[in-house]
């Protein structure tokens, strides 16, 4: 017996949202804490962590006590590919911001 598909429910890709991420009053923020989440993250030109949500990751965050706030839907699609790094772009930005740091390990 197959399910009924649920009429409410669309085959629309779910809406993910772009939120600024605070230490709520119960919370320190540390990026130990933010890396833990495996969230998409999206850089922040004010140095804040911004990440990349649906509702449900929204109110998980909230529920752990964490400040969410809303900046700006981010429409379903695919990625711009201008905005996709090679490894070598990659490589560079790094070296750039992070002069005189040893590498290890594979190349």
């Amino acid at each position: 017996m197959v399910p009924e598909k649920d009429p409410k429910a669309t085959d629309r890709p779910k809406v993910r949202y772009e939120v600024i991420l605070r230490a709520g009053a119960s919370r320190s923020m540390d990026m130990r804490s933010v890396a833990d989440l495996d969230m998409d993250r999206v850089p922040d030109p004010e140095g804040d962590v911004r990440l990349l949500v649906d509702m449900e990751e929204a109110a998980r965050l909230v529920e752990n006590g964490f400040e969410v706030t809303l900046v700006q839907a981010a429409p379903p699609g695919p990625l711009d590919p201008a905005l996709i790094m090679d490894d070598e772009a990659a490589r560079a930005w790094l070296q750039e911001r992070l002069p005189g740091v040893e590498r290890g390990g594979q190349d």
